[in-house]
Parts: structure tokens; sequence; C-alpha cells
């Protein structure tokens, strides 16, 4: 039954069923003018009746007949099931796949019988009520015959039994028009009630045979999911015999395997009562596979015809280069897959044939494949490396191809476990020997994806020698589809890093040139974090950080389907993904399906978590600033803590984690370790309220005479990386104990003084010109155009005192913290050259030793 028609059908019964509402009247002026708004209204739906009656005739009479194309089918789809051998899996597979799929269409378009037969039967009931009220009204027509007057009718018709007995006459309510009116209501009544009343036969009548064609299909549905179970346990738990058996007992071997494809593929002879013998043509034998291999070698040669036209002479001159002749193989082959793959498509819609139709379906789907591969190659590699590349994927694009063939052809198990152990064999040989001599001139990636083919299909060809042929088929098939899928993944971060290098790049530079020329500063391009321009970069970003790790997370559940649809294999596949491999009641329940949409949220909530801190760093001014870098930290632990926490919760939910027990288990920590976490609750606090700006990530502090730069503050202790490279914790209650210096809360420059002793004799002024010129001489910028120096502040030369040796001063300037150590080294390296370059004598001590002879 088709979803337009059902769709139709059952809208036109639900119209049938309501639209006499229209027929309904509210309170009028009196019952006269009742009866005439009665009476139009329902004429109105009486008319309407009529033509939706006529239009669900027509529409029955094609759902009848949709209905006896579909219990054909059935049975069709019952006889091919039943008569399955247990030996011939792939067979076995598509019948029970078709069974499957039957049986979960018909139930998505479950006509609901139920609620159409309640609601005609409301409507049926209205229409008995409602006349039963006409012909009540006087002059009643439902005659009560009294004394001798019993039986004569037209006498006497308006009568009523009092308490005691006695005929009341009733007051005439009705004149001649009121009556006509109420008589042609009756009339319309009458037949719309006979209307529904049929109508109502005819859906139960549809609603038995529904009934009967429902369980007939969930009959061979049980028996299909039967059958799935064994084939389940054969490929993953029996296996078969291992191939050293079969080469023991190669005759036998040999013999079966030819009397399976002599009976699956010779034309069938059938012997009948005379003795006579006729033959029996089927859609799925021999000669119907050789035809397909002709279809298909055609549609190949005239696509490589056509991918050769396009690629030698309709590319214009300039676009070949020396990198697109390197590349015109594997470019021609990628066009050849696609107009391949286009052309199997069109003509797939004008084919009927059974066979075809499925063995067409799974070609497009491998040609697709390939597509992705040859693009990705294409894109990604160089014209050097592009021989190296198709060179490595070609024996898992064969051996894929041979599989898919198995499967098209449904060849018999006896003769795949006869010929795809040695075939595999010398396929692992061959991808190992592609990986030795070509995987230097390939991307590291690259390298990694074929070691990965390498050990698959070395696993496959054990397996297969151990007796799991059908199990190594499948992973084969699912690493071609995963191999598609990475394929891609790994294009799109290709592309998305070309995007950033060659566009994103110089807009976010653009940008921040132009910032920079209305300060007056010299234009120079830099660079910067997506996060300080995340209204420029946001959808990068998301695509980068979270649309495509979550395709990829989605990819290894997608692939597995694919793969097991090629084989019919989708309803066990289904099984497997949502089984609670962990699952104790009340407290969790894992599966496969659930992990993955954990681990998929990973990212979404990872990157929303990454967009509002960006965000809120942007476009919110911050009153704590600090070499104009605003203070976040507080406001990135509260983000942090808002967006795990919901992810949090949310995978809690998907996990069937019962709150209940979050409650209990929150409960008894909240019991059990209260007194022990006062500590740990007195460093929470006083963390926050570091985080509000006492002190931030990248402050200079020195506590306890240590020295340092704050390198985190958590929620119980903050860390500094002092100068040697140490890492020093403190408690966030000792910094609130202890009196602790931030050197650079208020701007960062700390004030450096320089000890200088110059010889007595010396002119001070001239000394004081020098240095201070010294220390000017060695002024520098940071990386991000930060003076190390401040020469904004006053250098100064200050007379200290007299010494014993020398007349002591000192040079004072204002220095970066994070820069002291290094530039005091260089100015004082600065000030003893310049006071040795104008011979300005800087005495050390020296005492003169005077001795006095004895008499």
């Amino acid at each position: 039954m088709s979803t337009k028609l059902l769709r139709r059908l059952v809208c036109l019964l639900f119209t049938l069923c309501v639209c006499l509402h229209a027929g309904a009247v509210l309170k009028e002026k009196n019952l006269k003018s009742t009866l005439s708004v009665l009476r139009a209204e329902l004429e109105t739906s009486f008319s309407e009746q009529r033509q939706n009656l006529a239009r669900y005739s027509a529409y029955n009479q094609i759902q009848h007949k949709e209905m006896i194309s579909l219990m054909q089918r059935s049975d069709q789809i019952a006889l091919m099931l039943y008569s399955q051998k247990q030996d011939f899996t792939f067979d076995m597979t598509y019948a029970c796949h078709e069974a499957t799929e039957m049986y979960r269409e018909f139930n998505k378009r479950r006509v609901p019988y139920d609620r159409i037969l309640v609601r005609l039967d409301a409507e049926i009931q209205r229409y008995q009520y409602l006349t039963e009220t006409l012909s009540n009204i006087p002059p009643s027509l439902n005659r009560m015959p009294q004394g001798n007057n019993a039986g004569q009718k037209g006498k006497n018709p308006q009568f009523v039994k009092t308490k005691d007995g006695k005929p009341l006459r009733l007051p005439f309510m009705l004149d001649k028009t009121g009556q006509a009116d109420r008589k042609a209501c009756l009339a319309y009544v009458s037949a719309l009630s006979r209307n529904l009343i049929n109508m109502r036969e005819s859906v139960v009548k549809d609603s038995e045979h529904y009934k009967r064609m429902s369980q007939k299909l969930k009959k061979v549905n049980d028996y299909a999911l039967h059958r799935y179970n064994d084939i389940q346990h054969n490929i993953f738990v029996n296996g078969d015999q291992n191939y050293l058996e079969v080469i023991s007992s190669m005759p036998l071997s040999y013999h079966n395997a030819k009397a399976d494809v002599s009976e699956k593929y010779n034309t069938e002879m059938v012997k009948t009562a005379d003795g006579t013998e006729r033959k029996v043509y089927s859609q799925w034998r021999g000669p119907i596979v050789m035809g397909l291999s002709l279809f298909v070698l055609f549609y190949i040669v005239v696509a490589a015809l056509l991918s050769n036209v396009l690629v030698r002479w309709l590319v214009p001159k300039r676009f070949r280069t020396d990198s697109f002749m390197k590349k015109k193989v594997c470019l021609i082959l990628f066009v050849a897959m696609f107009i391949f793959a286009v052309s199997i498509m069109v003509a797939r819609s004008f084919m009927y044939h059974n066979f075809f139709l499925m063995a067409s379906k799974l070609l497009i789907e491998y040609a697709w494949l390939l597509c992705a591969i040859f693009f990705s190659l294409l894109v990604r590699l160089s014209g050097d490396q592009i021989k190296s590349g198709f060179r490595i994927y070609t024996p898992i694009m064969l051996i894929s191809f041979i599989v898919i063939t198995f499967r098209i052809i449904f060849i018999p198990n006896n003769l795949v476990t006869l010929i795809f152990p040695p075939i595999l064999l010398l396929f692992t040989l061959w991808q190992w020997n592609v990986i030795t001599r070509h995987n230097t001139n390939i991307p590291r990636h690259d390298i990694f994806y074929t070691w990965i083919s390498l050990v698959i299909m070395a696993f496959s060809t054990v397996s297969a020698l151990y007796g799991y042929v059908l199990l190594s088929v499948q992973l084969l098939i699912w690493w071609m589809f995963q191999l598609s899928c990475i394929q891609t993944i790994t294009c799109v971060y290709d592309f998305l890093r070309r995007y950033e290098k060659s566009y994103l790049s110089h807009k976010i530079h653009s940008e921040e040139d132009a910032k920079k020329a209305k300060r007056g500063s010299l234009l120079s391009i830099i660079t910067v974090s997506h996060e300080k321009h995340i209204n420029v970069t946001w959808f990068y970003d998301m695509v980068y950080m979270a649309i495509v790790p979550v395709l990829s997370v989605f990819s290894v559940l997608l692939s597995i389907w694919w793969a097991a649809n090629v084989f019919d294999l989708t309803e066990t596949v289904w099984k497997i993904f949502q089984f609670n491999f962990l699952n104790v009641t009340g407290v969790v329940q894992l599966s496969i399906d659930k992990l993955v949409m954990v681990c998929s949220q990973f990212f979404i909530f990872r990157y929303l978590n990454y967009l509002i801190k960006a965000l809120y760093h942007k476009y919110h001014k911050s009153k704590i600033v600090v070499n104009g870098k605003p203070n976040f930290t507080l406001a990135n632990n509260v983000i942090a803590i808002c967006c795990w926490g919901l992810y949090a919760i949310i995978s809690v939910k998907m996990l069937k984690i019962p709150s209940t027990a979050v409650s209990v288990i929150s409960a008894g920590l909240a019991t059990g370790v209260g007194f022990a976490m006062k500590d740990l609750l007195e460093n929470f606090f006083y963390g926050i309220s570091l985080m509000t700006g006492r002190v931030r990530v990248g402050d200079f502090i020195e506590c306890d005479g240590i020295r340092g730069k704050v390198d985190s503050i958590t929620y119980q202790s903050t860390q500094l990386l002092t100068a040697d490279g140490c890492v020093i914790a403190f408690l966030n209650s000792s910094l609130f104990s202890k009196n602790f210096k931030n050197i650079t809360k208020n701007h960062s420059y700390e004030m450096v003084k320089v000890p200088v002793g110059i010889a007595y004799g010396s002119n001070v002024e001239e000394v004081r010109q020098m240095l201070i010129a010294a220390v000017k001489s060695r002024a520098a910028q940071t990386a991000d155009g930060r003076d190390i120096i401040d020469i904004n502040k006053p250098i100064n030369v200050v007379f200290d005192e007299f010494g014993d040796n020398s007349v002591n001063l000192f040079v004072t300037y204002w220095v970066l913290v994070e820069e002291k150590f290094g530039k005091t080294g260089e100015v004082k390296e600065a000030i003893y050259n310049t006071l040795n370059e104008h011979h300005i004598e800087i005495p050390f001590p020296q005492r003169d030793i005077h001795i006095i002879a004895p008499n």
C-alpha cells in the first residue's frame, strides 16, 4: 500500500467522521428557526458526504487492489524465506532482510482502524439521538395508542400518560412549516446515518483483513529474526572448518562447492509427471548474472571513455600544469567512477528486474566509496605523491570489490570457504609489499591508514584460515566503508586548514591592522588566536571543533551499519548497538549507541564552553585590567562549571542513571565526609575570592620569600612558576593568612635600584647623564609591543652616600617584572662598559698597611 494513498484514505475517513459536525446548530431565536437552520446545515452535510463517499469508494477500490498486492508480496516473501537453505548465508540474509523490512514498512503505515470505528460509532449514536429528538417534538411521530384507538394511525397522536395513568394531551409546538422542516431533517439524518453504518461495515471488513495480514507478517518477521540469530551465531561463534581441514578433504570440498554452484547458477530442469523435462527460468540464475556482468562492463567502458574525453580534451591548457599531469590518471579514475555511479542511478530508475535492482544498488554504493577515496587523494596529495597514494589503497579497494561481488551473486558458503582464504592471503601480501615500497612517499596519516589496512587484512586472513570466513568478509567491507569516511573527514580537515591559511588568517590580520592604524601605530602582521576574533571565526571553529569530530564518532557506527546493510544484517547490528552490555538495575545502563551519544556530546559542549568564553572575553569590559589584560579567571571557571555540569546531567540521563541514586550517593558523601571537607571548603571559597581579582593567572607575586609567576588558580591551591623553573603550590587559605606581595597588580612594572660606586673626584652630574643614556640604550620591546624598560617613567641616578672607598650612587628605573632578571644584567653590563669607555674609575675596597719596624 503506497504511503500517499494510505494518507489520503485515512484523512478521508476522518473527514467523513467529523465533517458532519458542520450540521450543528446553536441557540437560535426559537424552535422554528432552529429547525430551519438545522435543515439547511443537514442539506450541506449530506451533499458533502455524498462527494466524500464517492472519493472514498474510488480510493477504497485502489486500496483493496494494493492490499491484494501486499498479500501476494507477503506470500512471495514467506515462500522465499521458508525455502532458503542454511548453507547459503547470503541468500538467507537477503530473504530475512526483505521479510523484516516489509514488516517494518507495514507497521509504519498502520491504519488506525480502532480510532476510526470509535469515531463512527459516536457519529452513528449522535444521529440516533438526533432522530429520536426530532421525532418526539410535538406533534410527535412516535404514536402512543389509547383505548379503542389502538393501532389507528393518525388519531389522538399527542397523548402521554400522567402519574395516575390518565392520558394527557400535549400542546402542538410545530406548525406546517416546522413539520416540513422536521420531516426533511429526519430524511437527511436517516440517510447520513445509513451511509455511516454502511461505511462502518466496510471498515470492519478492512480491519479484519488488516489484522490477518499483520499476523501473517509478524509470523514471517519472527522467523526471520530467529534466522538472523542463527546467522549471527555462525559468524561470530561457531565458524566453519579451518582451511587445513578443507585442504585435507579437498576432493570433497571441491565436489560440494561444484554442486552448490551448479545448483545455484545453472538453469533448473524439472521433470513433470509424464517424464518430460522443462526448464524453469529464475531471475537469480546464471544467465542473469552474466547479463549483469555485461551491463556493468558496458557502463564502465562508457564512463572511462567519457572520463578520458573530459580530462584530456575539455580541460583548458592553463590548468594543465605539471602537478595536474601527474594527477591525471587518478583524476580520470575519479571522473569515471562518478560518471559510472550517476549513470547506474539513472538506469536503475528504469529497471524492474529484482536482481538488477539489488545489484545496482550495491554497485552504486561501492562507486561512491571509490569516489570519496579518489577525491581525497586528489585534494590532499601532491603530484609526486599521487601514484604512491593510489597504489597503497588499491589492494583494499579490489578485495572489497571481490567481497561485494560475492554478495551480489549470492555465492554459496562452500565456494567462499574454498577460494576466499587464499585470495585474501595474496591481497594481504600485496598490501605489505606496497607499504614497504611506497610508504616513504605519502603523508604521515596515510601511512597510519595503510598500516591499519594491513592489520585488518591480516586479521581477516587469520580468521578466514581458522574458519571464520564470513566474519572476515564482514570486517573487510566494514573497513572499506570506514576508510571512505576517514578519507572524507581527513579531506575536510585539509580544506579547513587551507581555508584558514588562505582566507581566514588574512581577514583576521586585516582587522588587527585596521585597529592598529586607527591608533596610529605601524602596520604589522601578527599571529592572533581565533578567540580574539570569535565574531569572524565562530563558524570555522564550530566545524573544526564540533561538527567534524561528531561526524567522526558517528562514522564508526554508520560504517558498521552500511557494511551490515550490504549483507542484510542490519537487524543484528541494531540489536548489538542497543544491547546493554552493562546493565545494573537502578544504577547504570551502558550500550554502544549511548556511549557514542555521550562521546559526541563531549565535542559539542567543548565547543560551547570555548564559544561562550570567547564571546565573554570579547564583549565584556572587565574592571580589573593588568597590562591591558582583563581578569577572566572567575568567569572562565563559572562558564566551565555550567557547560560541563549540563553535559554531566545529560550524560547521566542518557546512561539511565536514576536521580535517586545520585541523590543517595550525594547525601551519603555529604554526611560521611562533611567534617573532613572543612579545609577543602575553606580553600574553595578562598579560591573564588582570589579569582575575583586579588590574583590573576600571569601575575607575579612574592610570598614567604618565594617569588614567581601565577601559573594556575584552582579551587584548592594556587601554583607559582619560579624563575628557576620550579612549580610551587600554596593553599588558597595560606595566601589569605599570610602577607603576599602582588608585584604586577597595578602596572606590571617594578622599580630596580642598581648600586654604582665611582671614585672620589669624579663629576657626578656627568656620570649621571652617562648612566641615564646607558640605561636608555638598553630599552627594548616585547613581542606584544610592551616596553621592557618604561621610558615614560623617570630614570634617575641618585646620590646615596659617601662610602669608604667610593661615592655611592643608585641607578633607578622601571622594568617589566617578568623581564627583570635578564634586563637588569644587561643594564649592569651597559653601566660597566660606559664607565670604562669614559675612564671613570670604579674603586674597589682596599686598605693601606703600614708596617712599623721595631726599635
